[in-house]
């Protein structure tokens, strides 16, 4: 985390500092997380002599893992719950209507979760907003090598400016332009420098963004920033050089020499492919040793297979404690364990995942903070733009973890509290896909309600009235 002012960062010379310390201290870091997502591990640029086996099996548990606690705690959409709002000047349907407007233009579903698994990868994801030659909001997902974010130098530690990096190649590759847009609260100012320049330079006047505060969410992982599979990208690397190994040991064991000890010249001859003048002897035992699989030896000769003693149990149980190690400090479960086989009931499944729930909960509090900053970022434009006093703290986020649940068992407990517990607090109990909304949920009951108690209408002509 860097701590500078906005002056500082407005300065060319010491945003090129800022920059390039950036690219030298974080970024590498994040390629080396994306390239163990893509289960780019180190094995696979491991040399050996020429001549040895060298098998380089790469496996996926950092992937697993991301895909894992992503899917898990952002799987399921967040639900944007909207209150009445108080001070008379609109409608809470109104204000619902114009930021579901939005979050639907932008796929808000698909952007949340695509975010999450960016900080889960690297530890830090990033939201940009900011206006299109249209007037329309536009939010944008970008990653974590691409954004600098920078913090006060204060005790409040407050968002001071955030630096987007980006650049200009030519159709080989060339670079051509790098830039760097610098948002504070108000504007967006334009670096950029050219190829084999030192320096950026401003090159043209800031412009305003529109936006009431510096339109970049921040979404850290965690308090350290670290990816979710950070702590374990050193076990995956033993596990990776344990499988190869072991691959490397069957070849070896495939093409294992055959040490042939007190032979025959006869023998040899036939080894070698030497044969005699009138070829009689030596084509027999060539013909014997070559397709009758047939080896004759003199008397005191023996046969036998030059291998390595190999310890096939304690390799298992070395391999056995990285596996289990992997999943143990990544909180992440495998759920091909067979601590999960058999018939289990939901609050044993439950338990299981208590490491994967307090993950969750810590990528939650995260991202609520981040989700209430874009929702007041949001209606501060839409109020300017549509003449309106929306107000954002109006909004409740509920978050569901996406986990098969028995229904039944749910409802059960539901009616359980029936007259305990009010009805609305009944209804949010309910699974999201049984009940997605329980406002409205009561406000149908209502209506319901209201259409049975009405009287049928009774045509009087028909009673001679």
């Amino acid at each position: 985390m860097y701590r500078f002012s906005k002056e500082q960062v407005l300065d060319p010379v010491f945003l090129t500092k800022l920059i390039r310390r950036f690219q030298s201290e974080q970024v590498p870091r994040f390629k080396r997380c994306e390239d163990y997502y893509r289960v780019q591990t180190r094995i696979l640029q491991r040399t050996m002599t020429e001549g040895k086996p060298n098998n380089k099996l790469a496996h996926g548990f950092c992937r697993y893992i991301t895909n894992m606690a992503t899917s898990y705690f952002a799987g399921k959409p967040v639900r944007y719950i909207f209150k009445d709002d108080e001070s008379g000047d609109l409608t809470a349907k109104e204000y619902k209507d114009a930021i579901l407007d939005v979050f639907r233009d932008n796929y808000i579903d698909s952007l949340n979760f695509e975010v999450s698994k960016e900080a889960s990868k690297k530890g830090v994801g990033f939201y940009l907003i900011f206006s299109n030659e249209f007037s329309d909001l536009r939010i944008k997902k970008l990653d974590a090598e691409a954004m600098i974010p920078v913090y006060s130098p204060s005790l409040d530690e407050f968002l001071e400016a955030a630096v987007r990096i980006w650049s200009e190649h030519d159709i080989d590759g060339k670079l051509l332009m790098e830039y760097a847009d610098v948002y504070d609260e108000t504007y967006i100012h334009h670096f950029r420098r050219g190829d084999g320049e030192h320096d950026y330079k401003e090159f043209r006047v800031p412009e305003p963004h529109y936006m009431k505060d510096i339109p970049v969410i921040i979404v850290w992982n965690n308090e350290e920033q670290l990816g979710d599979y950070e702590p374990v990208i050193t076990l995956n690397d033993a596990y990776d050089n344990a499988q190869s190994d072991t691959a490397n040991d069957m070849d070896y064991f495939t093409d294992a020499y055959l040490c042939i000890t007190g032979a025959s010249s006869m023998v040899e001859d036939a080894l070698t492919g030497d044969l005699d003048d009138d070829g009689d002897a030596s084509n027999m035992a060539a013909v014997n040793l070559r397709k009758n699989r047939l080896l004759f030896l003199d008397e005191n000769g023996q046969a036998q297979w030059l291998t390595k003693n190999v310890n096939d149990a304690a390799n298992e149980n070395y391999k056995n404690r990285l596996y289990k190690d992997i999943f143990f400090l990544s909180q992440v479960p495998a759920l091909t364990d067979e601590n999960f086989s058999g018939n289990l009931s939901g609050i044993a499944i439950k338990y299981k995942m208590t490491g994967l729930e307090e993950l969750a909960i810590m990528k939650e509090n995260r991202m609520r903070s981040a989700q209430t900053k874009m929702l007041r970022i949001i209606t501060d434009f839409l109020n300017m733009k549509m003449n309106k006093k929306w107000d954002p703290d109006t909004v409740e986020q509920k978050y569901d973890r996406n986990f098969i649940e028995n229904a039944s068992d749910i409802i059960t407990d539901v009616k359980n509290l029936e007259g305990i517990i009010s009805r609305e607090t009944q209804l949010d109990m309910l699974p999201v896909s049984i009940v997605s909304d329980s406002s409205a949920e009561l406000d149908r009951q209502k209506q319901e309600a209201m259409d049975a108690e009405r009287l049928p209408k009774v045509d009087l002509s028909s009673i001679g009235m």
